[in-house]
């Protein structure tokens, strides 16, 4: 029989990182018993040969993501680690990883006249380093430092956090959180809002100028990232803005012409298939993309009813 995949289990806890499990654990038979294993199975698990799947995912049409995929055995432990750091209490510029929030709701935080800079933090998660992921279990949590050095191995695959875990996304934001910190400190001394989802990072105000992203990229550099070159970019008070797939266009939110587009093509695509099995395999991507976009846009809702009632 198959095993289930595990899920994040955050219990609908949220507490402070100092009552997180892993907090002051300075023996690793503590920590065996946390992550709910046996010693020699972690210290198997902390080593990258034969304990990652690695392959490129096509993104676009232009480029290609590598995935580093933990193994069965290794994705418990992730899931676990990823369960217990899912439960601390996250700042509220946060909206990725968590319920109630999502891609839409950190575009709707920046929404009115004003200008808007956003940007990508390149490489997200093979820029934070096994160093970074140590500090964060060593001097965060206050692990001892050769329970740090066993977390940090089993966190992370060729020197990073691997891109295709369960614990990237939490690990990431936990250690790199000084970062995120201090360039919510700025941009609250100036009366701009941030939001972070994942590795997009957006401020808004009439202080965003180009002065404050001098100083953004000089904290985001501090810190061993780069801000995408391409990714980033100013906004002036009456554009249309691009934040995490949505267009903020003054105080309302509207879908992407890209994604318009989709829908559009493949609503032709249903409408001309004339075998049912093509035909139903289309129609439940349509209804995918159609209630994607009604989380932006509600008149897609009822699109999406209407398109679920038709044979």
């Amino acid at each position: 029989m198959r095993r289930k995949k595990p899920k994040i289990n955050t219990k609908n806890k949220s507490y402070s990182l100092q009552d997180c499990a892993l907090y002051k654990c300075i023996t690793k038979k503590r920590l065996v018993k946390i992550l709910k294993s046996d010693l020699g199975k972690l210290k198997n698990l902390s080593r990258d040969i034969d304990n990652y799947t690695t392959f490129y995912e096509k993104t676009d049409i232009q480029k290609k993501r590598l995935i580093e995929r933990p193994n069965e055995e290794l994705d418990v432990i992730h899931t676990r680690i990823a369960s217990l750091l899912c439960r601390v209490t996250q700042p509220d510029f946060m909206h990725s990883g968590l319920k109630l929030h999502s891609h839409v709701s950190n575009a709707k935080k920046h929404i009115g006249v004003h200008p808007l800079l956003t940007t990508d933090l390149k490489s997200f998660f093979s820029s934070t380093s096994k160093a970074i992921v140590f500090d964060f279990f060593f001097k965060k949590l206050l692990c001892s430092p050769d329970v740090s050095e066993l977390l940090s191995n089993l966190c992370t695959y060729n020197n990073h956090i691997p891109t295709g875990s369960r614990i990237s996304m939490p690990l990431a934001y936990w250690a790199n959180s000084k970062m995120f910190l201090e360039l919510n400190a700025l941009s609250k001394a100036l009366g701009i809002c941030m939001t972070v989802y994942v590795d997009d990072i957006t401020f808004s105000g009439r202080s965003v100028n180009k002065l404050f992203k001098s100083k953004v990229n000089k904290i985001i550099e501090s810190h061993s990232h780069i801000m995408h070159p391409v990714k980033t970019i100013l906004y002036k008070p009456y554009q249309n803005k691009l934040v995490t797939g949505v267009i903020v266009s003054g105080d309302n939110l509207r879908v992407r012409n890209k994604q318009l587009k989709d829908i559009h093509v493949q609503m032709k695509e249903w409408e001309n298939s004339n075998l049912i099995i093509s035909r139903n395999i289309v129609k439940e991507r349509l209804l995918g993309r159609l209630n994607s976009a009604s989380t932006i846009d509600i008149r897609f809702k009822d699109k999406a009813r209407t398109l679920k009632k038709t044979t």
